[in-house]
């Protein structure tokens, strides 16, 4: 007889991203790297500062913990209302949905008892949020401004889509007044 021991180490990602819908051209995921330097989400989140993050892994998962999520700034939730820590889970997939998401703040955010049957633990995640730091280098300049006026009405693709900044599907006059309002903001 042989007894099977889970191992007390969370599952790894395979890939973390910030995904936002643009509109008619559809949905675009910025990474977010779970070591090095974070990812920064350059878009905005609407009135209530709406973000959300996919988290895939190798395997199907489970979110055990009584929280299964918590950020360390801001709420899991949707317009600007908390659910309770509550993700969704779809086989290899992990949906967070996150609102009152800081500017100029990288805000981490703990998925709590994630296992995939051989290991279980929890995972850290950190995001960037800068409105208009299209180029994703941590500040708002006058490169992004300049970024952003090079692909004004053009259609939003895999290239372009970070200039996007209002998610609109449209790069227009206020995505760059968008940008043109944060420079000099800047991401510790």
């Amino acid at each position: 007889v042989y007894a099977f021991k889970m191992s007390n180490v969370a599952p790894t990602a395979v890939s973390v991203v910030s995904r936002k819908t643009h509109g008619a051209a559809g949905d675009f995921d910025i990474p977010l790297p779970l070591t090095g330097t974070p990812g920064v989400e350059c878009r905005s989140g609407g009135a209530t500062n709406d973000h959300t993050l996919v988290v895939t892994f190798s395997s199907p998962v489970t979110v055990t913990g009584d929280t299964q999520a918590q950020v360390s700034a801001g709420d899991v939730g949707s317009g600007g209302t908390s659910n309770g820590g509550n993700v969704t889970i779809s086989g290899n997939s992990v949906v967070v949905p996150l609102t009152n998401l800081p500017n100029a703040q990288t805000t981490n955010v703990t998925l709590f008892g994630v296992t995939d049957g051989t290991g279980y633990g929890n995972i850290v995640i950190p995001i960037g949020c800068l409105l208009g730091d299209v180029t994703g280098d941590k500040s708002v300049s006058s490169s992004d401004v300049a970024a952003t006026k090079s692909f004004v009405s053009q259609d939003v693709t895999a290239a372009n889509f970070r200039s996007d900044v209002t998610a609109n599907g449209a790069i227009n006059a206020s995505d760059v007044a968008t940008v043109k309002g944060n420079v000099g903001a800047m991401l510790p």
